[in-house]
């Protein structure tokens, strides 16, 4: 019976030799053997790989499975597979799991174009959510939802007499398409990480209301 495909965040890679480390399993015997790219659990047993086999390189982190989702649809053959803390002994590549790229891409790696990672933070005032007013692109003026990517960002606005209020955590992308659904009537952008300084808010990220619901904050294909 094969193992689970399970892993935990963050995840690590090889990089080595401009590209990454891969191995290839000695039971194929195929003239074009396909490669196994190698990942790991945790930066010391990356390390430990390495030096097992006196690679020259550096771990790299992936946090999220949109990272990883991401960085798998940039390889190509001959790399088709992935291995989870492979430990190859003899004849046997001996790791906790190994499977196709397409199954990790089609069965695990389910995520959304959501332009920011999760949890993303909103702060809930009385009247609704913190937001700002700014100008359109005809100079006309509108309202941004105020979104923060980091909660300390959040709570150092929320200390703010702009910004005072509950800060509230949006853990995917269906509570964050949920708010911004109900706050169509009202909102024309989204704007991320503002900062509150001599009595003005500002952002240099702003995203359509309308882009993110029909380009960002859906599945990615």
């Amino acid at each position: 019976m094969s193992a689970p495909i399970q892993w935990e965040y963050p995840l690590y890679l090889i990089a080595h030799g401009g590209g990454y480390a891969s191995i290839v399993d000695p039971k194929d015997t195929d003239d074009q053997p396909q490669h196994i790219l190698t990942t790991h659990s945790t930066e010391q047993v990356a390390l430990n790989f390495m030096q097992q086999f006196a690679i020259i390189g550096e771990p790299r982190q992936l946090n999220n499975d949109r990272e990883f989702r991401w960085f798998l649809k940039t390889l190509k053959l001959p790399v088709t597979q992935v291995a989870y803390d492979p430990e190859p002994v003899e004849f046997d590549i001996n790791a906790a799991w190994i499977a196709k790229i397409t199954t990790l891409l089609e069965e695990y790696l389910i995520v959304d174009n959501s332009p920011w990672n999760y949890p993303v933070f909103v702060i809930k005032q009385q009247d609704g959510y913190s937001s700002t007013v700014g100008n359109g692109e005809e100079g006309e003026p509108i309202t941004l939802l105020n979104l923060f990517t980091d909660e300390t960002k959040a709570n150092k606005y929320a200390a703010t007499d702009d910004g005072a209020g509950e800060v509230i955590t949006l853990h995917n992308m269906e509570h964050v398409r949920e708010i911004l659904l109900g706050l169509r009537d009202s909102v024309s952008a989204v704007a991320m990480d503002p900062v509150y300084e001599e009595n003005e808010s500002s952002s240099q990220y702003c995203i359509g209301l309308e882009a993110l619901l029909d380009k960002y904050l859906v599945l990615d294909q």
